[in-house]
């Protein structure tokens, strides 16, 4: 699935432009990476908002038009109001077809009702890492992560290396070393 939003190139910088930009129902934001020069743009609030309600706006490569030109780009950072749930400022890192990327997708843990460890043994799944940090091309970005505890017995904890990985996809943490497969998830006691 393809996420599209539009952007306007905006010519004022600093906090008193993104001010007014506000008061006017825009949100301000950045463009940067790649071999291009970094863009400072704008969005309409009720477009970004439609947008962010899709999970996969945070995870996924989406493809920004910018005054009738499309660059494909991940968010990087999402500043939002202390106090609200507004949107202050979007940045978004351009990504290259032929170059790897790296950012955090959420990891979906699978069949953990029907697990002898829950259904039968009275345990539950506790979640240590609800992201997981890989590098891949763009074209092979997951949306999210499978970890299959169909076979989950009463005190069984899951690791990193327990992840199944599409093609083309790396775990960051595992290519440091065994050393950091560090546990996700595990079955426990269910407490009363």
């Amino acid at each position: 699935m393809s996420l599209t939003i539009s952007a306007v190139l905006r010519s004022e910088e600093g906090k008193g432009a993104s001010r007014r930009l506000r008061k006017q129902d825009v949100v301000p934001g950045v463009i940067y990476g790649g071999k291009n020069k970094p863009k400072s743009i704008s969005f309409a609030n009720n477009e970004l908002k439609k947008a962010i309600e899709n999970q996969d706006f945070f995870t996924s490569v989406i493809e920004v038009e910018i005054d009738g030109k499309k660059e494909k780009a991940i968010v990087k950072a999402l500043q939002r109001h202390p106090a609200s749930p507004a949107v202050m400022h979007v940045d978004l890192l351009r990504v290259q077809k032929t170059r790897p990327l790296t950012t955090r997708i959420p990891l979906n843990f699978i069949n953990v009702s029907s697990s002898d460890g829950v259904k039968s043994q009275g345990g539950r799944l506790t979640v240590e890492m609800k992201l997981a940090e890989v590098r891949c091309l763009p074209d092979n970005l997951p949306a999210a992560l499978d970890v299959d505890c169909g076979n989950a017995q009463l005190g069984d904890i899951y690791h990193l290396s327990d992840v199944q990985l599409p093609k083309g996809v790396e775990l960051v943490s595992l290519l440091k070393g065994n050393d950091h497969n560090q546990p996700i998830a595990r079955i426990s006691k269910a407490k009363r």
